[in-house]
């Protein structure tokens, strides 16, 4: 952690920052930036990354999601290393019930040469041990590329839909680089609350995303909500306990997603700065809990 810390201290340095909690914006934030235009975006906004896409499944479209690899990686690299940008967190390794694990080497390694911390998973398999063997399976294969493994649950996912299946599954692998995600949107949307982050021991954490939408209510059905989320303070949930709940060195993304009727009305790079300044506010008002 010091290291971490020093590294940090380092970049805000050079771009002039004061040595504040971290940020990273999350590429679906502003997708039609693309990967390299997100760095620009975080470069200029005093974000300190970005999370971005190194796979996608064979089954989603891939003109969906901007991803990085092997024919822009170079231009990546360059423009991280002018401004100073890291690379928080890439996207994203299914575990379904037929998974071939080793499939995921690419994007693992391209996540490495990129200097990644970890590669996000989500769990659709709904055979526990088998999905346990293959998250296990997968965290050693991150392991092996310096990478840490965040587990994001979600209402959606039928393998793990809630904050408390989450909890099984790693204590289940017991691996060290392996962590939960918590979403603001998803832990609201399967009856999480703040008082749950605030029961579990730091190890748990792997990180956390910063959004905002109307009402408690919890439900099984919110893609809708999920493509088309709100900005942080135009909503209802309890956004700043969330985030006192969590440790400090639990880093936190930027994951606002426009709508589609958003989208007619206001710019991809207007509407990440907006979302990268309401969650910069947020963040800075919030006591450090542990």
């Amino acid at each position: 952690m010091e290291a971490i810390l020093n590294t940090r201290a380092v970049a805000a340095f050079l771009r002039g920052k004061d040595l504040a909690r971290p940020l990273y914006i999350h590429q679906i934030t502003a997708m039609d930036a693309g990967p390299v235009g997100l760095v620009s975006i975080a470069a200029e906004t005093g974000c300190d990354g970005v999370c971005i896409f190194t796979h996608i499944p064979g089954n989603v479209d891939k003109r969906t999601f901007p991803v990085v690899d092997e024919g822009n990686k170079a231009e990546m690299l360059a423009v991280m290393h002018d401004q100073v940008i890291a690379v928080s967190n890439v996207e994203f390794f299914p575990i379904i019930a037929d998974v071939e694990i080793a499939d995921f080497c690419r994007g693992l390694a391209l996540g490495a040469e990129l200097g990644a911390a970890r590669a996000v998973c989500h769990i659709h398999d709904t055979q526990g041990d088998r999905a346990a063997d293959n998250l296990g399976n997968f965290a050693d294969l991150a392991a092996r590329y310096g990478l840490c493994v965040g587990l994001e649950f979600m209402g959606m996912t039928a393998g793990c839909r809630s904050l408390r299946q989450a909890i099984w599954f790693v204590e289940q692998v017991a691996r060290p680089n392996l962590g939960i995600a918590i979403d603001m949107l998803h832990l609201v949307r399967t009856g999480g609350t703040a008082a749950d982050i605030a029961a579990l021991d730091s190890r748990y954490f792997s990180y956390a995303q910063i959004c905002d939408g109307r009402g408690l209510h919890v439900s099984n059905d919110y893609m809708g909500e999920a493509l088309g989320r709100e900005l942080p303070g135009d909503g209802d949930f309890p956004l700043q306990a969330i985030i006192e709940a969590l440790p400090f060195s639990c880093p936190l993304d930027i994951e606002v997603p426009r709508s589609k009727l958003v989208s007619r009305t206001i710019s991809t790079d207007e509407w990440a700065r907006e979302a990268i300044s309401r969650s910069r506010e947020l963040v800075d008002r919030s006591e450090v809990g542990r």
